[in-house]
């Protein structure tokens, strides 16, 4: 398993040291399967810690893999060195068909040795996997193809070789009923704003973020009913307002014009009266 010393210790120099053989721990079994935990339960298991220790340091771990323990630059390495044996074994192929076969025990002795090479490449009891028809449904199939072709890969041949597990990731993106056009159209923007291919990984947090707005419940807009309910209740409320005030100013003025009758009256008494003289 290759190990990047400097760029292992820039993203890692916040971890512990138990947190530093976790981490290592995980990385060589992925490296060995040729494939990520299944659960969290098993990623647990291979780090070996405690239920108090897992449940401490496990949100740090995570934060160094993608969804489902995924690592780009694991699958990129694991991608080159299938590809390596890939093309060992067709050569060797090659070159045992063109020498006249002696007998056998050495054809089968050839045959072991290169699966062997493979298989201490990827993990033992692990085939190179590849994009075969055969291994996905036929709604995995389609969304396979629509992928590809919406990535700018039409043909299967052509993709990238880090898309190797491409089927078994469009199987847990059925899995998670993510819509066949959101992927299309999510996937062409992606090929639009940047023409190389990005990891898978990639692709898939964007398929999350996009499902999740999905999910997210519409605005409730007030239907016209209850729109004009709200009004006729606020302008029977102003009439009412309206009203008392009028009747008010109409009680007030009444009290001031009866109080300057009695002012005139009293005014007009004194004026009559015959003077003492």
């Amino acid at each position: 398993m290759p190990l990047y010393i400097a760029d292992y210790l820039a993203g890692t120099a916040h971890l512990t040291t138990v947190e530093h053989g976790a981490y290592l721990l995980l990385l060589m079994h992925y490296w060995i399967k040729g494939e990520p935990p299944a659960s969290d339960d098993i990623a647990r298991r291979v780090t070996r810690m405690t239920n108090r220790q897992w449940a401490k340091s496990s949100g740090v771990l995570k934060s160094l893999f993608c969804e489902g323990w995924r690592h780009d630059v694991l699958d990129l390495e694991l991608a080159k060195v299938i590809e390596k044996s890939t093309i060992a074994s067709a050569n060797a192929r090659k070159g045992h068909a063109d020498r006249k076969p002696t007998t056998a025990s050495s054809q089968e002795t050839n045959t072991h040795h290169t699966q062997n090479h493979i298989d201490s490449d990827v993990g033992k009891g692990r085939d190179a996997p590849t994009m075969k028809s055969d291994r996905g449904s036929p709604d995995v199939e389609r969304l396979v193809d629509a992928f590809l072709s919406a990535a700018g890969f039409p043909d299967r041949s052509r993709a990238p070789p880090t898309w190797y597990n491409l089927v078994d990731r469009a199987a847990l993106w059925v899995k998670s009923a993510y819509p066949a056009n959101m992927i299309v159209q999510e996937t062409r923007l992606i090929a639009e704003k940047s023409p190389s291919p990005k990891p898978l990984s990639y692709y898939e947090k964007v398929f999350a973020t996009a499902f999740a707005r999905l999910q997210q419940p519409l605005p409730t807009v007030p239907t016209p009913r209850a729109e004009s309910t709200y009004v006729r209740r606020r302008s029977s409320q102003r009439q009412s307002i309206r009203e008392v005030l009028d009747a008010r100013i109409a009680a007030a003025e009444q009290q001031d014009q009866s109080v300057r009758c009695d002012e005139v009256c009293e005014a007009t008494s004194r004026l009559v009266q015959p003077s003492g003289d």
